[in-house]
């Protein structure tokens, strides 16, 4: 089974690939628009058999525009017309985060922000225009690469001055997901799929320990001390009490996704030390090819 992934962003794009050349899994990455779009039509590769969708979740970093939207419905309908499965990435953004309470699949969606509404009006492109879907809400996505909420905290890390004190908050939780783990939990969907699996719908997958943002960057920093020296004087963290409104996430009842495919959930902090370390590695790389 070739699976065509649909993907600006770095990260998941770059974790989707490591891990199928791991697995020998076929699969095709192309640029959106240019390879695909055809005037108002987007054509895929006659020899693709799954897409994996994470252009939309992306655009929510940057823009909550109808263009996201229009992108969707293209893709939508031309897995329909080819009759592909289609997995499509949501968020735990779709419901509050007012209480600790695990929401399921089937629980109301309660999110009024704007993010709340677009995600809602993607998955219901998705449901009404591809017959054969599978809609994957997850928490906010990390790794070393590209633009997320790890790579932003190590930017304050390297720019806070020597001794400085960031303050976080220790109240609000969240329950950040390694795009190397989001992968792992893709892949194990595809391997499903391509033994015959038509368990369509919408699934929950989160890491298996809720954290708040302060404690995120805890471990973050804890790490990220290892791989550089550049203060005297250690870098301090304070927790404070206010929530973090952009931190604070609904937690998602995952049983669905374990009784169907199988899939367990993993502990984020696994995943902190190899992506603080490709972070850095990165870095150095690039550091070393930009000298004259």
């Amino acid at each position: 089974m070739k699976v065509l992934i649909v993907a600006h962003d770095a990260q998941i794009r770059e974790s989707l690939v490591a891990h199928f050349c791991r697995r020998n899994r076929d699969h095709l990455c192309l640029e959106w628009p240019g390879d695909i779009v055809a005037g108002d039509r987007l054509l895929f590769p006659k020899t693709v058999d799954v897409v994996i969708n994470a252009l939309n979740i992306e655009s929510l970093e940057h823009s909550r525009s109808a263009a996201s939207l229009d992108d969707l419905r293209m893709i939508a309908s031309a897995c329909q017309r080819a009759s592909l499965p289609l997995l499509h990435l949501s968020s735990s953004q779709v419901f509050d985060s007012k209480d600790d309470s695990h929401r399921r699949e089937l629980d109301a969606a309660s999110g009024s922000s704007a993010t709340a509404e677009l995600l809602l009006a993607m998955e219901a492109i998705v449901r009404e225009q591809s017959e054969r879907h599978i809609i994957l809400r997850t928490g906010p996505i990390f790794s070393g690469t590209g633009d997320n909420l790890m790579t932003r905290l190590l930017h304050e890390f390297k720019k806070a001055g020597r001794g400085e004190t960031l303050s976080l908050s220790s109240s609000g939780k969240s329950i950040p997901v390694s795009s190397v783990d989001l992968a792992r939990v893709l892949s194990a969907i595809v391997d499903q799929l391509s033994c015959g699996s038509s368990a369509w719908g919408t699934y929950h997958y989160a890491s298996s320990d809720p954290a708040s943002s302060y404690h995120f960057a805890e471990t973050v920093l804890a790490v990220a001390s290892q791989f550089t020296d550049v203060h005297d004087q250690p870098l301090g963290l304070l927790p404070t009490t206010p929530d973090d409104p952009n931190w604070s996430r609904a937690q998602l009842n995952c049983q669905a996704i374990r009784e169907t495919f199988g899939i367990k959930q993993l502990p984020w902090r696994a995943f902190v030390v190899p992506a603080v370390k490709h972070y850095f590695e990165q870095n150095i790389a690039e550091s070393i090819g930009a000298e004259p």
